[in-house]
């Protein structure tokens, strides 16, 4: 996939992720491009036949001729098998070259070199079946964009969409803009799709968006340390049903865990809302919800109804020493005997004595009952004040619809929560 786009980007300067499906799934079209791509940047070399020499050996049409001169001569492009198929032949052939459609570029030159070496000696070296499976890994992903003509047209325009003169009517399509340009506008950006409609479609385009967003920001870091006076805009990332979008880099650069750490540096306040700590870890590898957790500053832990979540929540609260009450009851009695009548230990004169008495322990300051048993507007909060973390509390909301000015025990007793 990498030297696919590399290859779309020397060529073409565009690429979408359908011409990265369809080059993958079919080897002659890639091969046709690279050709297409040194062409462009190189120039290239052709062998000429006459007309009644092509028409008379139509076996050589595999090389791909085309028309060179209407009703004269046929092309194609030079390369030793075919070179040697026309020396079998005994045929009369010219060289023709087709000089370059720009000036040559010397980084496209070397871009495009390194992806000839990918493609002749290690692409088509590889065995089928690896290949093979290499591919329809690929394709699994990739098929998305293929299957549906509206997804296709909407997430794969044209190159033309992205041109201000031919596209100013847009009729191509609205593009849109770089995060880089709606964040400094101070624009919002939504995703609104469906997951019932097409849920592998759904994930993979709002992680991409995430992704680009979080490029954006940290793109951002370099240009506020070059302009200590100049103000930026803060930004939001909102994100709610958070665990179908997480991702970890763990090794990789990228990775949720490692934009969040960095988020306060390009002024990005980040707000996700997950079903439970369970949802979190069961969508990600291994261990690494544990890293992606301790990134939140601030937590705060509505009702929890598996004991997992429930757990992790009491952990993070800590423990705190709790003052605890021992009461301790006996009895005694003298001359005891065992009563014919019942069968029990009975005396005549008993005392009994009862003691109270205190200690410390340490305990979770809230254990696993108190998150299941939250009400509603009710949480746990892990809060940081900008300098200072604040101990575990539990806090009281108010939902957004309800009077700000109205207490949350108000709004409890007139039956609004």
């Amino acid at each position: 996939m990498k030297f696919i786009i590399q290859l779309h980007k020397v060529a073409y300067d565009y690429v979408t992720l359908f011409d990265i499906y369809e080059c993958a799934i079919n080897p002659e079209l890639l091969e046709s491009k690279i050709a297409d791509a040194e062409q462009r940047l190189k120039g290239r070399n052709y062998f000429v036949l006459p007309d009644e020499d092509f028409r008379a050996h139509l076996e050589l049409d595999k090389f791909g001729f085309t028309v060179h001169e209407q009703g004269k001569t046929h092309r194609a492009p030079q390369s030793p098998a075919l070179e040697y198929a026309l020396n079998q032949a005994g045929l009369r052939y010219t060289q023709h070259f087709e000089p370059p459609l720009g000036p040559l570029d010397p980084l496209k030159a070397e871009i495009l070199d390194g992806v000839k070496r990918w493609f002749y000696n290690d692409w088509k070296r590889i065995e089928p079946k690896l290949r093979t499976s290499i591919v329809e890994g690929i394709s699994v992903f990739l098929s998305l964009f293929d299957d549906d003509p509206i997804v296709k047209r909407t997430f794969c325009p044209p190159k033309e969409c992205y041109a201000a003169r031919l596209n100013a009517d847009y009729k191509f399509g609205r593009p849109l803009p770089p995060f880089s340009d709606l964040i400094e506008a101070g624009n919002v950006c939504a995703l609104n799709f469906p997951v019932s409609l097409n849920p592998g479609l759904a994930k993979a385009i709002g992680v991409m968006m995430k992704l680009d967003f979080q490029r954006a920001m940290l793109n951002r870091i370099p240009k506020i340390e070059r302009n200590p006076q100049k103000p930026f805009r803060q930004a939001f990332f909102i994100c709610d049903e958070y665990q179908h979008f997480a991702t970890v880099g763990e090794s990789d650069p990228n990775g949720d865990e490692k934009f969040f750490a960095l988020s306060r540096q390009s002024k990005c306040i980040p707000i996700v809302a997950t079903q439970s700590i369970s949802s979190l870890r069961s969508s990600l590898p291994g261990e690494t919800w544990r890293t992606l957790l301790q990134t939140f500053r601030n937590k705060i832990f509505l009702s929890l109804s598996d004991e997992f979540s429930a757990k992790v929540a009491s952990e993070l609260c800590g423990k705190e020493d709790q003052w605890k009450v021992n009461y301790n009851i006996s009895e005694s009695g003298h001359d005891a005997r065992v009563s014919l009548w019942t069968g029990k230990a009975m005396a005549h004169r008993a005392n009994v004595t009862t003691s109270k008495s205190y200690n410390t322990q340490s305990d979770f300051r809230f254990d696993f009952k108190t998150f299941t048993e939250l009400k509603n507007a009710q949480s746990v909060t892990l809060a940081y004040d900008g300098l200072n973390p604040q101990p575990p509390m539990f806090m009281y909301l108010k939902p957004y619809y309800n009077d700000v000015n109205k207490s949350y025990f108000r709004q409890l007793a007139d039956g609004e929560l």
